[in-house]
């Protein structure tokens, strides 16, 4: 009886769990971070919750008109706030976007006390938006002082008003 060596080399390798779990985790992610927008009960072509990274990037066209009004408590003055003097035309689209909305409002609770000395401003905004062509409508309830709301993705949020089927 002859030996025979066998080489390693038409053996198939057996793959790595790490790399197997990589694969399968990457895999699911890319399934499933597109279709997270099922799991929001808003209607996501009115707030565009949950569009980031999605299938649906481009579905929609909004426009939006309307303003931004900062009431000082102390003094009981009205100021009508232009965003356009803090943010660049790129970053002007917060408006359409409820998260990016509050995330400015947050923003600008810090940045007026130091810069406009006006302390806990009361920050409303009447903005009407247009989907589509559709017609306008307040997004936000223009009554709601927004540096007093809170964010949460999958709780209701009082102050984004429901998209009118029209």
């Amino acid at each position: 009886m002859t030996r025979r060596k066998v080489s390693k080399e038409g053996m198939p390798r057996k793959a790595s769990p790490w790399i197997l779990g990589l694969v399968v985790s990457y895999i699911s992610l890319q399934i499933l971070l597109p279709l997270r927008h099922l799991l929001y009960k808003r209607e996501l072509q009115w707030t565009h919750e949950g569009s980031s990274f999605s299938w649906r990037m481009m579905a929609d066209h909004h426009e939006t008109n309307g303003s931004i009004t900062i009431e000082d408590p102390r003094t009981l003055n009205v100021y009508v706030h232009s965003p356009e003097k803090l943010l660049n035309e790129k970053q002007l689209v917060m408006v359409n976007n409820p998260y990016m909305l509050f995330q400015y409002v947050q923003f600008l609770k810090q940045y007026l006390p130091q810069q406009e000395d006006i302390k806990n401003p009361i920050i409303k905004a009447d903005l009407q938006v247009s989907v589509n062509g559709k017609p306008f409508q307040n997004m936000y309830d223009p009554t709601c002082n927004l540096s007093e709301v809170t964010y949460s993705p999958f709780r209701d949020l009082e102050w984004v008003l429901p998209l009118k089927k029209k």
